[in-house]
């Protein structure tokens, strides 16, 4: 595994930039609550060169004030794709990631041979609302990601929540990266998590994998219909006993659904 830093645009932007395994390539676009040991890409390096950068505004990537909007948003991964030489892979994305590998995946679709969508945001039905989580607080967040109330904290912005009997100084550290995430997220989520993907989506050609916890809080598993009915070639796998974190909760199950979705 290595960890490097990739400036972009005359150093604008400054990406924290994860590599990690052999063979081909693979990109993982990151949720707002994947912490920064991410258990899937760790299982996805066993057969894939796995790249994993932190958005501007996550981790240690710098830049986000130059990130106003969705189009933004996909100029800087096409930006990046380019500088590390990425010309023909896989896709993975969660939540806000897999909304911007949605949206990479209509723009360049020649460049993605396969799309796995990890409950993503991007579109919106009235009738069954994602929650407005930027208002709520971080217990009922936690709840509602995880499918269940189990206590426990919940890492964003690729910082590991401190443990209640932490010091001062980590749960202040924790709150001021917490804040800069969610407000770059914001970004793209708030009010209504729909920048037009749906006039969009229908441009992704490459075989794509969608992955629902059926207990996800975040976004309601109703939405995995709706995004397999707009791309014609895909396929939904609903996982039981599981919430918005599919891929932290069982990441050896999503890992080998990415890995024969091609099969």
């Amino acid at each position: 595994m290595t960890q490097r830093r990739v400036s972009l645009v005359g150093g604008k932007f400054v990406v924290d930039l994860l590599e990690q395994g052999d063979g081909a390539p693979l990109l993982y676009l990151h949720g707002i609550w994947d912490g920064p040991d991410n258990p899937l890409v760790a299982e996805l390096a066993h057969q894939h060169r796995v790249l994993a950068p932190w958005l501007p505004g996550f981790g240690t990537s710098t830049g986000e004030e130059h990130l106003l909007d969705i189009h933004d948003a996909i100029y800087y991964y096409l930006d990046l794709l380019d500088a590390v030489h990425f010309q023909s892979g896989d896709l993975v994305g969660h939540g806000l990631g897999g909304m911007f590998a949605a949206e990479l995946a209509a723009v360049q679709p020649e460049r993605f041979t396969s799309l796995t969508l990890i409950a993503p945001f991007g579109l919106w039905d009235p009738e069954h609302p994602i929650p407005d989580f930027f208002a709520m607080a971080p217990a009922e967040v936690a709840q509602a990601a995880q499918g269940q109330d189990s206590g426990a904290p919940l890492a964003v912005g690729g910082v590991a929540a401190p443990p209640e009997t932490g010091n001062d100084e980590e749960r202040v550290a924790f709150s001021v990266e917490r804040a800069r995430a969610l407000a770059g997220a914001a970004r793209f989520l708030w009010p209504l998590p729909n920048r037009g993907l749906a006039k969009r989506i229908h441009r992704v050609c490459a075989p794509t994998l969608l992955v629902w916890g059926a207990n996800d809080g975040i976004i309601p598993p109703s939405y995995g219909s709706e995004f397999q009915q707009r791309i014609a070639s895909s396929r939904l796998e609903v996982l039981p006993s599981v919430g918005h974190l599919a891929h932290c909760e069982q990441p050896a199950r999503v890992a080998a659904l990415i890995n024969n979705s091609g099969d």
